[in-house]
């Protein structure tokens, strides 16, 4: 393997691969002076696990071994991150230092159930679940199965997150199968962020839904410690301070998340710990040789895989821009997807840019849940994940 590359890209999630493949498309002369640094064996499809969670898709169809989605053209180095050097221009892994040209950072984040006292400890028995980890989202719906009262209460940290909307999506489906199966279930709802959601048009209508429905939902309230064994969480209020203990008998945690800790010594991160990019052109605000998209970015949109599908064509020309010793021209406008499934077979498809304005790609009024919508997601999507974004086709 080489010691220097034209391109290194830092991770093999969503945005690494299918920025990869892009260029690649774009620029043959990069054929295998494109070096991958990812760890992991396996690449996950990681908007379907809210859909293994409440029953509605199969785990082993949100998962392909690593090798299978590496793009023909890039290297592959199967060791962890430990280092950058943005000034040397040096990555250093476990096993040797690689130098570059340019940088993408795609690393992702990081979930963080240390937040939550007793999180770790808990999680996967005694009801308390989570979606976010592959080898737990099936217990998750085996839980939901087994439930015959008590409480079940969905939680969503004020962290910015991957999957913006995964808690909304498990609430709403799991509150139709308890009044489908007329289980003596009482749904709480509790997130820490401030609103429903952050634009009015599908705000209104999902917070219509939780009146509707009758869940039990409030704002500003962050869970900080799960009594797995006595079935208590305890949440803190954000304005006041003040705690509450609520029992449980299913408990689906959101952790709070935040950016790659490895690059907290880089003078690539933000002071919130993200990779500090230009939010229209994604090029680093102080390194011009790095750019930055996805999760790990500091991109003040949602992080979704939606999200990645905008931004990445654009990443991708501007990077050759710079590599031609041209300024970035082109712009990043946040456009971004949410689908929301208010229910088996209903789902709200919310699109919008930075300034919170609706950007609807469709003729239907997308704040209204519509069957289609539903099926798009839980049959279409995962075609288009593994057979377009990744390959960098959209």
């Amino acid at each position: 393997m080489k010691e220097h590359y034209k391109l290194v890209i830092l991770g093999g999630g969503t945005a690494g691969i299918s920025t990869a493949n892009r260029i690649l498309s774009e620029d043959k002369r990069l054929t295998n002076d494109i070096l991958i640094i990812e760890p992991r064996d396996d690449h996950y499809f990681q908007p379907g696990f809210p859909l293994v969670g409440s029953g509605e898709m199969k785990l082993k169809s949100t998962r392909k071994p690593m090798s299978k989605v590496m793009p023909k053209g890039a290297r592959w180095l199967k060791e962890a991150v430990e280092n950058v050097d943005p000034v040397k221009r040096e990555v250093e892994t476990g096993s040797r230092v690689v130098k570059y040209d340019y940088l993408v950072v795609a690393l992702g984040l990081e979930l963080d159930y240390g937040a939550i006292e007793g999180a770790k400890e808990s999680l996967g028995k005694n009801g308390v679940c989570t979606n976010y980890i592959y080898d737990l989202v099936n217990y998750t719906y085996e839980t939901l199965e087994h439930l015959k009262t008590g409480n079940l209460i969905v939680t969503k940290p004020q962290s910015k997150i991957k999957g913006g909307v995964s808690a909304e999506n498990s609430l709403f489906t799991m509150d139709e199968y308890v009044k489908d199966h007329e289980l003596d279930i009482n749904i709480v709802f509790r997130s820490g962020s401030h609103e429903v959601f952050p634009v009015k048009r599908y705000n209104d209508n999902l917070v219509a839904q939780l009146d509707e429905k009758g869940i039990d939902y409030k704002l500003e309230q962050e869970l900080v410690e799960i009594r797995g064994e006595h079935k208590e969480a305890v949440f803190k209020d954000l304005s006041t301070g003040e705690l509450q203990v609520i029992p449980f008998e299913m408990l689906v945690v959101t952790p709070p998340m935040h950016g790659p800790s490895i690059l907290k010594n880089s003078g690539l991160l933000d002071p919130e710990g993200w990779v500090s990019v230009d939010p229209y052109t994604m090029m680093h605000n102080t390194y011009t040789t790095v750019f930055s998209l996805g999760d790990a970015s500091s991109l003040p949109t949602f992080k979704m895989g939606s999200s990645v599908k905008s931004q990445m064509p654009i990443l991708v020309k501007n990077l050759l821009e710079r590599m031609e010793d041209q300024t970035p021209s082109h712009k990043y406008d946040g456009k971004t997807a949410c689908p929301v499934a208010t229910e088996y077979g209903h789902l709200i498809l919310a699109e919008f840019d930075y300034n919170k304005i609706p950007e609807e790609t469709t003729f239907l009024n997308q704040a209204d849940d519509k069957w289609m919508f539903y099926q798009f997601k839980k049959n279409m999507l995962p075609l288009m994940y593994w057979h377009a974004l990744l390959k960098g086709k959209i």
